[in-house]
């Protein structure tokens, strides 16, 4: 690592330090706004939440705050004062961001109880918005294909073109590891009136943002507005294309059952 991108680094963490202790001042000093609008989106990496809250937030009625608990930040000490303190200074706008099941638990030195979190902002009146994606093996795909690009998400529509080799039993560990999460994000829930959108259905294809928008408006009683996004779909290449190894990857889809995921 060079100097200037260790300053770059440095000063960048003094940032996200500095909101941190400001964020505690205000969640002990100023009274939540009555009239604010808060919103947690709760899904998994690579099941579209980036693209969702952009969507949310491009009607205006938001400001993108994004992963407020990613280890990218640091580890933030207090989750829960800090994510009501920083909607409390972000007033008198509404408030919104998304987080993972696994930023409260295996990413922490200290672990949150994903149960206990979201039941505490859901007792304070935040609305909950429960993300999944369906199929499990794209999921799992999509990652591997974002950290072989090097960037998670796409904003223009050029064909990319590329080639990625599976790793077949780490896929399968990779892919189990989402069913497990998603286990843990259901107990999480149980107790909780969530709403809930689906990737595939909701988010996947362009002409089903609006009508998800909507209903997402509706849930936090918000009227109607148009709703855009930049980013695209990462990857449009048939697996057949993508994939080097693609009969080993199928074989291997087809010994853990998965083969209707292809």
């Amino acid at each position: 690592m060079n100097v200037i991108t260790l300053v770059k680094k440095t000063r960048k963490n003094l940032g996200y330090r500095a909101i941190e202790a400001i964020s505690y001042f205000y969640y002990f000093a100023k009274p939540l706004p009555s009239d604010q609008i808060r919103v947690l989106i709760f899904g998994q990496g690579r099941s579209g939440s980036t693209l969702l809250e952009n969507l949310i937030c491009s009607t205006g009625y938001f400001r993108q705050n994004g992963e407020l608990l990613s280890r990218r930040r640091g580890e933030i000490l207090c989750p829960i004062q800090y994510i009501f303190g920083l909607s409390k200074l972000r007033a008198p706008g509404n408030f919104i961001f998304h987080v993972k099941v696994y930023q409260l638990t295996q990413t922490r030195k200290r672990p949150i109880d994903p149960a206990e979190f979201l039941n505490i902002l859901y007792g304070a009146g935040w609305k909950i918005i429960y993300l999944r994606r369906r199929n499990k093996v794209r999921q799992a795909l999509s990652n591997l294909v974002a950290n072989h690009r090097g960037a998670y998400h796409k904003y223009t529509d050029e064909v990319e073109r590329f080639s990625i080799k599976i790793d077949c039993n780490n896929f399968v560990h990779r892919v189990n590891e989402r069913f497990r999460f998603e286990g843990v994000e259901r107990a999480a829930l149980a107790n909780i009136n969530y709403h809930g959108v689906i990737y595939e259905d909701d988010l996947e294809k362009p002409d089903a943002h609006q009508k998800t928008i909507n209903r997402i408006l509706d849930y936090v009683s918000l009227e109607h507005r148009e709703a855009t996004t930049r980013n695209r779909k990462v990857n449009t290449q048939p697996l057949k294309d993508l994939i080097v190894n693609y009969n080993e990857f199928v074989d291997c889809l087809t010994e853990q059952g998965w083969q209707n995921f292809i």
